[in-house]
């Protein structure tokens, strides 16, 4: 029998129950499950996803400093600088300091980096294939387009919203049209059927 707010008869509380089908619930669970996923394939490669994405950040978009890469791959300043800290300790990024500006420091992809990058470009498929196998090949392509969709449209409500270099603002509202668009030209897939210590 639902538990009614005392204060409100006609206001039934959340349960428990609740939660197991609601969408904040079950998007956190999916998280786990992709991140358990990610750090099966990448086994022996000591990279996690945000890490790895990063990395793929930096070798795509050279010589970009912290808190542009940040604004790349949707993560906060402090987060970026863990990260890119992490990457420059294994030898898989080079940070310089330009002539011209000696307060900020641009990121480059090392000959270690980029094989890292590399080795994971078959990993990172089958990761991805995994997360979606248990769905037929029409309801990969519909719950990805409604992913971009939620992501981008609400991207002006997260702590660390998406940015591309250049933008004066996080992606947001004001170009719902142009994302939508974007999420429907998303190719459908085929039918086809934690480091330690480390949070990021």
């Amino acid at each position: 029998m639902p538990v009614k707010n005392k204060g409100d008869a006609s206001v039934h509380l959340w349960t428990l129950d609740d939660a197991y089908s609601g969408p904040g619930h079950l998007i956190r669970r999916l998280q786990q499950i992709a991140v358990a996923i990610f750090m099966d394939e990448f086994k022996g490669l000591e990279i996690t996803p945000v890490q790895y994405m990063a990395l793929v950040a930096i070798r795509d978009r050279r010589g970009l400093e912290q808190q542009a890469i940040a604004d790349l791959i949707a993560i906060d300043r402090s987060s970026a600088g863990r990260v890119l800290q992490f990457l420059e300790e294994r030898g898989l990024i080079q940070r310089v300091t330009p002539v011209n500006n000696r307060r900020t420091k641009q990121a480059f992809v090392t000959p270690a980096g980029l094989r890292l990058v590399n080795a994971g470009a078959k990993p990172i498929r089958r990761a991805e294939e995994r997360i979606l196998q248990v769905l037929n090949g029409k309801e990969q392509h519909q719950f990805t387009q409604l992913l971009v969709k939620l992501a981008h449209i609400n991207n002006n409500v997260s702590r660390a919203p998406l940015r591309m270099p250049g933008d004066g603002a996080p992606r947001h509202n004001g170009r719902d049209a142009e994302l939508i668009a974007v999420a429907k030209t998303l190719r459908p897939p085929d039918a086809r059927g934690r480091m330690k210590g480390r949070g990021l």
